[in-house]
């Protein structure tokens, strides 16, 4: 959804109830679907292992999305896979509402994470993945993006919104870095 009005928190919360049980746009895969384009952003963002737990602990409280001005609902969002969650954020003058599934949580020893995919009347179809992993003395934060444009004004709006993004994704790299530097 996409509107002039910032969506209230109940709004937000009836949105996202009403595609709790709603098929994802597209499911992850080895390889993107045809037609849709693959991005992937990565930053180091510490080096051992503290600094491996810290982002690892700021991926499971959602700290990459709401250190870039991403609302999350539930406020108390578990990252459970199964679970449906919103986002709301301000875009250009526009506030944007979305839900997404979360697909797979990624626990193993030096990878964690996790992959959602969007939900109808997300302004894209596609999924995300948002994994941290830690190589020997560097903790890398990796998002790929595989999407398509989800709704008539996204599909006008490609390059612009391709551009939006890239800017969202380096805006989640961004506050993950700030959240483990804060913490060390």
């Amino acid at each position: 959804m996409i509107t002039l009005l910032q969506p209230t928190s109940f709004d937000v919360e009836c949105y996202v109830a009403a595609r709790t049980d709603a098929e994802p746009t597209a499911r992850p895969a080895p390889v993107p679907p045809a037609g849709f384009r693959a991005e992937r952003f990565t930053r180091v963002i510490g080096t051992d292992r503290v600094d491996f737990r810290l982002a690892s602990e700021g991926l499971e409280s959602w700290a990459a999305h709401r250190g870039s001005g991403v609302d999350v609902f539930p406020a108390e969002a578990e990252l459970v896979a199964g679970s449906t969650v919103g986002i709301r954020t301000r875009q250009l003058g526009l506030w944007v509402v979305a839900a997404c599934r979360v697909e797979s949580v990624i626990d193993e020893s030096n990878r964690r994470g996790f992959v959602y995919s969007t939900l109808p009347n997300h302004p894209e179809c596609g999924y995300e993945s948002f994994v941290v992993r830690f190589d020997s003395s560097e903790v890398i934060f990796e998002i790929e993006a595989v999407s398509k444009p989800g709704v008539a004004l996204v599909r006008v709006a490609t390059p612009l919104t391709r551009k939006l993004q890239r800017r969202a994704s380096e805006a989640y790299l961004d506050a993950l870095h700030r959240y483990v530097l804060a913490r060390r």
